[in-house]
């Protein structure tokens, strides 16, 4: 009552009525609020958007660690353990052959991941486990440069030199180089594991956050992806016995359909 006087006061001062000004009020809080709420929706559908391709992405590269670092870490601790042996000999193999040309893999991905400002989709928790995944990665990466280094500084030994002092000396050079270059190694082994290690703990919460329908989907993307790669290098029951030891989610009948389209791509390209 008191609120209709004294607005109805200052209307007759005015010459306007209150009416119409409480009318203009609504119409302005009511655009305004649908305005928050359009841009609210609009967030939201783009946060979505962003969390589905950052997850969805970071599920197929982390499918290629997990499933290709185990193999390369074993077969670089199988190599050093010959060469531990040659240098336990007084031997020298030929580690001025190995070379690792940077970048080597590609983590795109995790990258982004890390460097997504959107902490509605990369939280905390997953930021810091992405970060230490990315440190190991660096420590990799280190490693096999330092290999690449010391294999590049070998000094080749005539053959026919006889073993002089100049034999010996190059021979002792040689040999520590060779030492570094073990070391450097079981370097790169113990990275290749911690990355792989980590690399299964976080599909198992990213596979949560896609969901097991949408997990599914991925996989047999990926798999079409490595098929395709791989060419006719591998026959069909190679190819399904690894899929079932590192898929056992997949049946029979999505291998066969998966096998189906990656021959397809094989001859027709992409599509």
């Amino acid at each position: 009552m008191f609120l209709s006087k004294f607005l109805s006061k200052i209307s007759d001062s005015l010459g306007i009525k209150w009416q119409l000004v409480l009318v203009e009020l609504v119409i302005v809080f009511v655009g305004v609020y649908l305005a928050f709420f359009l841009n609210s929706i609009q967030e939201e559908k783009y946060i979505q958007q962003e969390s589905d391709k950052i997850w969805s992405s970071l599920n197929i590269e982390l499918e290629g660690i997990r499933l290709a670092f185990p193999l390369w870490a074993e077969g670089q601790a199988e190599q050093n353990v010959e060469w531990d042996s040659l240098y336990a000999k007084e031997e020298i193999a030929k580690f001025y052959t190995w070379r690792y040309i940077q970048p080597q893999y590609d983590f795109t991905t995790i990258q982004y991941a890390i460097e997504s400002r959107e902490g509605n989709i990369v939280d905390f928790d997953m930021y810091k486990r992405l970060t230490t995944l990315y440190r190991y990665i660096q420590q990799l990466e280190h490693s096999e440069n330092l290999m690449t280094e010391v294999g590049m500084r070998y000094k080749n030994i005539p053959n026919g030199i006889d073993k002089n002092q100049e034999y010996w000396v190059l021979f002792a050079e040689n040999k520590f180089l060779f030492y570094k270059f073990i070391d450097f190694s079981k370097m790169r082994v113990g990275s290749l594991k911690r990355i792989a290690k980590l690399s299964e703990d976080l599909l198992d919460i990213i596979n949560q956050k896609l969901g097991a329908e949408r997990q599914r989907v991925l996989e047999k993307e990926f798999i079409q992806q490595q098929i395709v790669l791989v060419g006719s290098n591998a026959p069909k029951e190679v190819l399904r016995a690894r899929i079932n030891e590192n898929f056992p989610n997949l049946s029979d009948a999505d291998i066969d359909e998966i096998y189906l389209l990656a021959q397809e791509e094989i001859e027709n390209g992409p599509s």
